[in-house]
C-alpha cells in the first residue's frame, strides 16, 4: 500500500514537471503548414518610415473600401466652393452706381456686396463764381447759369471762405477749362483752381459659379451705358461664403420656380 501511494505521487511529480519546463506551449508553437496565421488590421498595415508623415492604408479589400471612403468625402466639408469664385466689379466714381449694378445683379440671383475704398488724393480743378452773396443775387445768378445750359451749378462758400457758386469739381483739366470758358462767354466772371481731393471710389464684390464667364456683363454695360471693369476681390475685403444653413441660393444659379416669387426685391 505504502509503495503504491509512492508510485502515484511520483507520477504526479513527473507530469507536473513535463507540463512546466519541456512541453511548449501551444500559442508559441509553429503554424501548421498550409494554414495561414491569424493577424490584426494593424499588422497587415506597412508601417510608414519615421519622421514622413505618411500613413499607409491596409491592402486589400479593407484599403480600398478606405480609400473609395477618402475620395467620397469632401474636404472640409466644402466642396462645392471650389467652383466659386470671388470677384470685384468697378470702380464707380458715384455710389448711386453701384447701387444700379447692386440692383442688376440681385435681379439676375446673385448676393452682391458694395464696398467704398479710400484711395489716394488726387489733383481735381475746381470751376466757381466768387463774390456773390445775398439769397436774391444768387438766386438769380444760379437762375441765369441754368438758363445759358451750365450744369451743375450750386451756392457755396469759394476758396477764401466768401459766399459764391461752384460750376463744378472736375478730373480733367481740358472738360474744367471748357466749363470755364463757357461761364466766362455768359458774363460770369468764373476762376478755376486745383484742388486736391480724396475722393472714394465704389466697387461691388460677390462670389460666381464658374468666374466672370458667369457675370452679365453685357446686361451691365448696356444698363449703365458704360463699361464695367472686373479683378478679383483683394485680400482682406473678401465677402463671406453664402451660407446653405440659412437657405440662401447659390450665386450664379436661378432661383427654382417656387420661390422665384418669394425672392426679395433689387
Amino acid at each position: 500500500m505504502r509503495t503504491t501511494f509512492f508510485i502515484l505521487l511520483l507520477a504526479n511529480l513527473l507530469v507536473l514537471a513535463w507540463g512546466e519546463w519541456i512541453a511548449v506551449p501551444p500559442s508559441q508553437s509553429a503554424p501548421l503548414a498550409g494554414v495561414p496565421r491569424l493577424q490584426l488590421v494593424a499588422q497587415v498595415a506597412t508601417p510608414a518610415p519615421p519622421g514622413s508623415g505618411a500613413v499607409q492604408a491596409p491592402s486589400g479589400a479593407l484599403g480600398s473600401a478606405l480609400a473609395a471612403q477618402a475620395d467620397a468625402a469632401p474636404v472640409g466639408g466644402q466642396a462645392h466652393d471650389s467652383a466659386l469664385q470671388c470677384l470685384s466689379l468697378g470702380p464707380f466714381q458715384r455710389n448711386r452706381e453701384a447701387l444700379e449694378v447692386v440692383a442688376l445683379l440681385h435681379a439676375a440671383h446673385f448676393a452682391p456686396q458694395p464696398r467704398t475704398a479710400a484711395v489716394q488724393p488726387a489733383r481735381w480743378y475746381w470751376v466757381y463764381v466768387p463774390d456773390i452773396s445775398g439769397s436774391a443775387q444768387v438766386e438769380r445768378a444760379l437762375n441765369a447759369l441754368n438758363r445759358d445750359g451750365i450744369g451743375g451749378a450750386e451756392a457755396m462758400p469759394t476758396v477764401d471762405g466768401t459766399p459764391g457758386i461752384s460750376l463744378g469739381l472736375f478730373h480733367n483739366q481740358a472738360l474744367a477749362q471748357r466749363q470755364l470758358t463757357l461761364a466766362r462767354a455768359k458774363g460770369f466772371a468764373a476762376r478755376l483752381t486745383g484742388r486736391l481731393v480724396a475722393q472714394p471710389v465704389y466697387w461691388v464684390d460677390l462670389w460666381a459659379a464658374g468666374g466672370a464667364a458667369a457675370l452679365p456683363m453685357q446686361t451691365l454695360r448696356a444698363k449703365l451705358g458704360t463699361a464695367v471693369g472686373r479683378q478679383s476681390c483683394p485680400q482682406g475685403d473678401t465677402p463671406p461664403l453664402p451660407s446653405n444653413a440659412t437657405g440662401a441660393v447659390a450665386p450664379g444659379l436661378a432661383l427654382p420656380a417656387d420661390e422665384a416669387t418669394a425672392a426679395p426685391p433689387p
